[in-house]
Parts: structure tokens; C-alpha cells; sequence
């Protein structure tokens, strides 16, 4: 049962043009559910941590699911390495680390610089009362290592700034992606992603695809399972710990990494030629790269124009869809329904496993495919794009503030809008300082692959 692709003249030579026709645009709907998702989390942080104007507010419990705010980051995570990086061949070490070094240079310069702001965490390290006992050495270590979600062993330790143990395992996710892609186009029967859009026989390559989706799934279910009956004995601290584990495992959370990434290729197949030459999708990113403030006018209201015409029924049942998922989580899950949410297996399925993983594929795939929706204009916005561009920033350093807090005047700092607001202006410093002049920098000085 091959899938043998048909290529034609014109198709060949936009293989052999350097790719350079096929670069794909930036799909800007996703930069706002990072925002959305980094926000989640942040909330879910809050709570822990009874602040005062959550219980004020009334949305305390509103965070009791955010730990799916991590399942949306590792399932986009994979959508968009396979939209900018399926058609790589990476058969060679020099574009392996080169890609691999691009990586690197977006997620370490952060990482280290939360660890340094957070290293009152470690004080038994510079702390005279207190002494570091094998097990710290080994967290402290791993942690520079970037590594320590990869050990399968439970540190009974005082947490490093304990956010980034996502970081660790997203990088173990970038160093598996070459090999990932490779492998599933060897079950595609394919080279690049692309051609796949050109096979005859497309829809025995979306069967598969559905197929390999279903498998994935599955695997996800079997370590949600194990969770849950690690779960049934919460009176030893050891097994809470070792839930936990479970939760930051990059073998466990994978499985989203992958169905991310399967998502982007059916997304691929079923999208337009014009999502990759100059279409009305790529109309935003070319109006915030022009510098002419009556061109970017006229550009949207151009594109509110269009906006307005292409909103059909399916823009309207995704738009319903969307605002039911979000009824489902701050409504049926909140306390008055579940009171005790927080010591119970739901908080498990709703922020771990197959549900989070199916809900934020699904929301994916149709935000990017209906750009007229209102749910995917509302993603769109400013407001949204510019918390998205800061929110790995945000998300590593937002917690390093009331530790730098602490170690300068001794006192906690409880005010969740206060830790909102100063996260946000180091954000903006780290991003414009640190993120992006190491990720220039690096662009310039590693090796060039022509897919990179």
C-alpha cells in the first residue's frame, strides 16, 4: 500500500527552486493562543498560591484546570516545527545542529536567566545554616543541564524556579524532532511534507495520518491511566511526588508534541495554495512589516472587509464551539460543582492526557483554517500578538520576581496584579535584550541549511 506522489514539471521546480517559493507565513492566530495558554498557567500559579485578588475576583478556581495551558504549548510546539520544518530533510549533522542551535539559542538564554534570578531558590548552597545533600547536587546540577525532567527519579529537593521543568522538556522534544519528521514521512512514503498535498491517492495518506493520530492517542490514554492509579494512594507523599513525575516526563508528554505535529500535516494537506504564496492569510504579517501607516490603513480595512464577506456557517460553529469549551472550563469545573477539584482525578483528565490533547488540536487546526472566525480575529488582536511574542519570556520569569522580592526585603509578595504587571514589563526587557539579540546573533554564526 504505497503512496506514490505525482509530481509534476511545475511542482519539481519549486522542489529544486531552494524551497524558497513554498516558505510558509506566519500563522499569527497561534502567537495569540500562547498569550492565551501563558495566561492560563499563570492564573493556575496564582491559585496555588492563594492570592488575595483571585479569591476577590472569584476566579481563583479558574486556574484548577490550567495545567491543560501546558498541553496547548506542547501540542503547538509541534505544529509549528512541522509547518516551518517538515519539508527538512536533515540527513546531514551539519543541518541537525544547525537546527538544533537555533533551538538552543531561543530557549537557553531565558532559561538561565530565571535561574539567576531565582537562585534564592538553591540557598543551601550559599546559606550557612543549610547544607546541600547528594540529591540537591544532582537537581542543581540537572537543572544547568537542562536535563532534569529526563531522569526518571523523584527529587525530594527544593524546586529551581520549578516553571521551567516545561523548558526541559520542550528541549528534549526539539532534539527528537529531526528524527520524529523523518519517521513520519518514511510511513508517508514521502520526502517533504509538501508533495503530499499533490499525491492521487490523498485520501488513503489522511487515513493514515488519522490512523497514526488514533495510535498516538492511545499511548497518551495509557500514561494518563498510570497517573490515575498512582493517584488512588495520595495519603503517601511519595506517590503524589511521583505523579508529578510523571506529569513532566518528556516520554509521557511526547505523545502531544507528536499529535501536534500530526495535526500540522492534515492541516497541511487540506490547505490552500494560497496559504503559501501571498493569500489573504498572509495579509496581516504584510501589513505589520510595512513601515507606511496609510498602507497598513488601508490594508485593514481592506482585510476587515474580506473578514466580514468569507464568515460562513463553519466560521460560526467553530466561533460556538470555542465559546462552549471555554463554558465548560471556567463553568462545569468550577467549585460549586467540584468542590474539592483540586485533591480529586478530574484535575488529572482535564489537564494531562487524551481530552486537553483532542481540544487543543481541534482548536488549532480551525483557527488556523478559519482566519475569518471570530474566535481566531479575537486571538489576532494587538493585545493578543504582543502578549504572545513576550510569553516565553513572561512564563520564565514571572515567578523569579517575588523571589527577588523576597531576597531584597524580606517579605512575600502575595498581589497577583502586581506580579502580573511587573512580569510583564521584564518580559518586554528580556524579550527585546536578551531573546532576541542571542537569537540574531546565532542565526548569523551557525551554519546555514537550506530548509532553516
Amino acid at each position: 500500500m504505497e503512496l506514490t506522489p505525482t509530481i509534476t514539471t511545475e511542482q519539481n521546480q519549486l522542489k529544486n527552486n531552494n524551497k524558497q517559493s513554498l516558505r510558509r507565513p506566519i500563522i499569527h492566530v497561534f502567537t495569540g493562543f500562547r498569550a492565551l495558554a501563558c495566561l492560563w498557567v499563570f492564573i493556575e500559579h496564582c491559585g496555588l498560591k492563594d492570592m488575595d485578588e483571585l479569591v476577590a475576583l472569584n476566579i481563583k478556581w479558574v486556574g484548577y484546570a490550567g495545567e491543560a495551558g501546558v498541553a496547548v504549548f506542547f501540542c503547538l510546539s509541534g505544529f509549528i516545527m512541522v509547518w516551518n520544518y517538515g519539508d527538512c530533510e536533515f540527513k546531514s549533522a551539519r543541518c541537525y545542529w544547525s537546527f538544533i542551535g537555533r533551538r538552543a539559542s531561543r530557549l537557553f538564554p531565558l532559561y538561565y536567566f530565571s535561574l539567576l534570578l531565582s537562585i534564592y531558590n538553591i540557598r543551601c548552597v550559599w546559606s550557612e545554616g543549610m547544607s546541600c545533600t547528594v540529591s540537591n547536587w544532582i537537581y542543581i546540577l540537572s537543572t544547568l543541564l537542562i536535563i532534569t525532567t529526563w531522569i526518571p527519579y523523584v527529587f525530594n529537593v527544593e524546586r529551581w524556579n520549578f516553571v521551567t521543568w516545561s523548558v526541559q522538556t520542550e528541549w528534549f522534544f526539539y532534539l527528537t524532532f529531526p528524527f520524529l519528521i523523518r519517521l513520519i514521512r518514511y510511513l508517508l512514503n514521502t520526502t517533504q511534507i509538501s508533495l503530499l498535498s499533490h499525491v492521487e491517492n490523498k485520501k488513503k495518506t489522511l487515513k493514515r495520518l488519522y490512523l497514526m493520530w488514533c495510535v498516538v492517542l492511545c499511548i497518551s490514554t495509557i500514561f494518563l491511566l498510570i497517573r490515575l492509579i498512582l493517584h488512588d494512594d495520595l495519603t503517601v507523599s511519595l506517590t503524589h511526588r511521583q505523579t508529578n513525575m510523571i506529569y513532566i516526563f518528556p516520554i509521557t508528554r511526547i505523545p502531544e508534541f507528536i499529535l501536534g505535529m500530526i495535526t500540522g500535516i492534515i492541516f497541511m494537506l487540506n490547505a490552500s495554495s494560497d496559504y503559501y504564496i501571498d493569500g489573504s492569510e498572509t495579509n496581516v504579517a504584510t501589513a505589520l512589516l510595512s513601515n507606511n501607516n496609510d498602507q497598513q490603513q488601508a490594508q485593514k480595512m481592506s482585510s476587515s472587509k474580506v473578514n466580514i464577506l468569507n464568515y460562513n456557517y463553519n466560521c460560526l460553529i467553530f466561533d460556538i464551539c470555542f465559546a462552549l469549551q471555554i463554558f465548560f472550563f471556567i463553568i462545569i469545573l468550577s467549585p460549586l460543582l467540584f468542590i474539592d477539584l483540586m485533591h480529586t482525578k478530574y484535575r488529572y483528565i482535564i489537564g494531562f492526557g487524551p481530552l486537553p490533547s483532542i481540544i487543543v488540536c481541534i482548536d488549532l487546526y480551525f483557527s488556523a483554517k478559519y482566519t475569518h472566525s471570530i474566535t481566531s480575529r479575537l486571538l489576532t488582536t494587538s493585545l493578543m500578538i504582543d502578549m504572545g511574542e513576550i510569553s516565553y519570556a513572561f512564563y520564565c520569569l514571572v515567578e523569579t520576581l517575588p523571589i527577588v522580592y523576597l531576597s531584597i526585603s524580606g517579605i512575600t509578595e502575595k498581589s497577583a496584579i502586581m506580579r502580573f504587571f511587573a512580569g510583564i514589563g521584564i518580559a518586554v526587557f528580556a524579550r527585546h535584550y536578551i531573546e532576541v539579540p542571542f537569537y540574531t546573533w546565532a542565526n548569523r554564526k551557525l551554519p546555514k541549511c537550506r530548509c532553516l
